[in-house]
């Protein structure tokens, strides 16, 4: 009897909390602006890191301590003031909206932590083997691109994808400048059914459930296993 009991009473919190007034629609709009901002923000924050880190790896002194500056500034600020000064601030009386706001912080934020991740993989490269690739009469670009990239990649891709996993977590601060996103929608849908326990355990495991394909397709690009 009480296992029926239990049984009957999750049904209840299911139905209450998904299916009442269409609520997996609100969910699933919650799950996929999540995932869309996790993923602009992921690449954006790629390709800015991947020109801060050639700033910093310049000979250019003024170059150097920019890219330095601005590594500093990004780690050292909390990204939910970040965040609000970006919209209150930078972005207020614009057409600009909350979620391209929130795209644009994180990528410049991910953009920092992705500049030193590059830039520690490819120090990391024993320098013999950039001497090799010129010697073999490469340039210095074709070597970069030939030797050094593929060996940095491999090594970086690691901590790259649990920078990424992060990332899609932080996204949960996005509310705050009213964005519906996951953690948002979950909020909404507490209000309304006076249920705090479904509605979080369901955002925690819609979390994971994408952090964990998002793990998964970078394992696809990485570089495969040899099998003995």
């Amino acid at each position: 009897v009480k296992k029926e009991g239990v049984l009957e009473s999750i049904k209840k919190s299911i139905n209450r909390n998904i299916f009442e007034e269409d609520r997996y629609k609100l969910i699933l709009e919650g799950l996929k602006l999540t995932a869309f901002i996790s993923l602009m923000a992921g690449i954006l924050g790629t390709l800015l890191g991947a020109f801060i880190c050639w700033m910093r790896m310049r000979r250019n002194i003024a170059s150097r301590s920019f890219a330095k500056a601005y590594i500093d500034i990004m780690r050292g600020t909390p990204v939910l003031v970040f965040l609000m000064f970006m919209f209150y601030v930078v972005f207020a009386g614009t057409s600009v909206s909350a979620v391209w706001v929130s795209i644009i912080t994180f990528a410049l934020n991910f953009g920092a932590y992705a500049a030193e991740m590059f830039r520690t993989s490819i120090e990391g490269i024993d320098k013999g083997q950039t001497e090799a690739g010129l010697s073999l009469g490469y340039t210095p670009t074709r070597t970069f691109i030939k030797f050094i990239l593929p060996q940095a990649f491999a090594t970086v891709l690691p901590v790259y994808k649990g920078e990424m996993i992060s990332l899609v977590k932080t996204t949960s601060i996005v509310g705050f400048i009213a964005v519906q996103d996951l953690t948002k929608v979950g909020d909404i849908i507490r209000s309304r059914t006076f249920d705090a326990f479904f509605p979080l355990v369901m955002v925690a495991i819609l979390y994971f459930v994408l952090s964990w394909l998002f793990a998964a397709a970078l394992d696809l690009v990485g570089p495969k296993k040899k099998r003995l």
